[in-house]
């Protein structure tokens, strides 16, 4: 994580020449790169959608020049009259021209399926979420004229940003990572790694740990979930009541699960039938008791 301080210019233009601290020039790219490779959550590149589409329809259209050259050629072997024009052999072929195209076709649809596939695995690549380029503004913030200005405004293109090598988190691993108090702890922070860039400003946390702290309070809360109306419906007699209690530990299960895991909606939703069937099944024996 990249943190931004309180206090400083919020616009390096208003700093005087005199004042530009040479040494963040010595920075430059090395030290851009270094820390950019020390974390998943700081790598953010360009995802060039628009671009790769835009060389697929070249590439695209370039074969199909092809293909109508060699469809014209095919036309003429089959309306020829000259019974050596024909097309019944690949070993003896009466218009060299056609093998031509065929050897470039090949080249041709090469580069094309190497690309297509590469594009459409970046494609569906996940964008880069807000504090992945908020780490990266942080760093430039925080490194005045290491990069130049330019240059910067790769990370400032919107959903065509993505981070390549970032997990994919829950809602409540990304919330709880925007509590900076918790995050810089000493629970959870760590020295930086011999392969990780040093700086004042990035403070680096266990992942480990951290996972571990979330995983145990997903399941504290999903424990609560199951003993809280357990105990609960075993002090309310009123069936209206017995129900709302229900209702209400089932919204909140749901809305656990939806946080705390990457589920899909149709998981959620069988997850929660089946928790719903169990508190059935307390009000069931609550019933039975009276």
């Amino acid at each position: 994580m990249e943190n931004r301080p309180e206090s400083g210019p919020s616009d390096s233009s208003t700093i005087p020449p005199a004042a530009i601290p040479e040494y963040w020039r010595d920075e430059g790219y090395p030290g851009f790169s270094r820390w950019m490779a020390s974390s998943d959550d700081f790598l953010v590149l360009r995802r060039f959608g628009q671009l790769n589409v835009r060389v697929l329809l070249l590439l695209q259209d370039r074969i199909v020049r092809k293909e109508e050259e060699l469809l014209k050629i095919d036309d003429y072997a089959r309306s020829c009259a000259d019974e050596k024009a024909d097309s019944s052999s690949l070993r003896h072929e009466p218009l060299p021209q056609r093998e031509e195209i065929l050897d470039e076709l090949k080249t041709m649809l090469k580069e094309y399926n190497e690309y297509l596939l590469t594009s459409t695995q970046i494609k569906a690549w996940r964008s880069a979420q807000p504090h992945h380029i908020e780490n990266v503004e942080n760093w430039l913030y925080n490194h005045p004229f290491a990069i130049d200005a330019a240059e910067q405004e790769f990370v400032r293109t919107g959903r065509d940003v993505v981070a390549p090598t970032s997990k994919v988190k829950a809602p409540v691993r990304l919330l709880l990572e925007r509590c900076r108090p918790l995050l810089t702890s000493r629970l959870f922070r760590t020295e930086a790694r011999a392969d990780q860039a040093r700086s004042e400003t990035t403070v680096y946390f266990s992942n480990a740990r951290f996972e571990a702290f979330v995983t145990a309070l997903v399941i504290s809360a999903g424990l609560g979930l199951l003993l809280g109306p357990m105990w609960w419906l075993q002090f309310v007699r009123n069936p209206v009541y017995r129900l709302g209690v229900i209702t209400g530990f089932v919204l909140l299960f749901t809305g656990l699960l939806a946080s705390a895991t990457v589920a899909r909606p149709f998981e959620v939703l069988a997850a929660t039938a089946a928790y719903s069937a169990v508190l059935m099944v307390f009000l069931q024996i609550g019933a039975g008791d009276k």
